[in-house]
């Protein structure tokens, strides 16, 4: 089932309570009448579960993929490795031939130079200018501050809200 048609599932649910919280206002002070009711002339529990299950399914689908990602990077890092051996060891037959290019049916290799890079050897010793530094939010220590009532400029407590719990048995 499409996420399409789940939707209009759930819009047709919602306008069905709607209806009928409507036509009996007297559903509003009666909770086990109104579960009753509910359960009875709407299909809210039947749309619930189909979203319970996937919403699941897509939990299920994330794991594996994250699974998967990591299986597929442990690989692409080994063909690099093995990338970059092949790469020296070409490089270290030409230098043995004494060739600075060879052409082969298939690539030609050259050996060609590098510019000179930099290279850090004690980076507590740099200066200031030549270091970047990366700044984040303390979001804990805002919270406790404002939960303290004390004002932090640049920030603000939201509202609360309501969240879903999901609990598979």
């Amino acid at each position: 089932m499409t996420a399409n048609y789940l939707q209009a599932d759930v819009a047709n649910v919602l306008a069905d309570i709607d209806a009928l919280l409507t036509a009996y206002p007297e559903l509003a002070d009666d909770e086990d009448l109104r579960r009753d009711m509910l359960e009875g002339s709407t299909a809210a529990y039947d749309v619930l579960q189909r979203l319970v299950n996937q919403a699941l399914d897509a939990e299920t689908l994330t794991k594996a993929t994250a699974g998967r990602i990591t299986e597929l990077q442990a690989r692409k890092a080994r063909y690099e490795r093995k990338s970059d051996a092949m790469r020296a060891l070409m490089f270290k037959v030409l230098k043995a031939i004494g060739e600075r290019r060879a052409t082969l049916p298939e690539a030609t290799l050259s050996l060609r130079a590098t510019p000179a890079r930099v290279e850090i050897v004690d980076e507590a010793l740099l200066p200031a200018d030549c270091v970047r530094v990366s700044t984040s939010p303390d979001k804990t220590k805002i919270k406790e501050l404002l939960a303290a009532n004390q004002n932090v400029p640049g920030a603000r407590m939201g509202e609360a809200g309501e969240t879903i719990s999901v609990k598979v048995a």
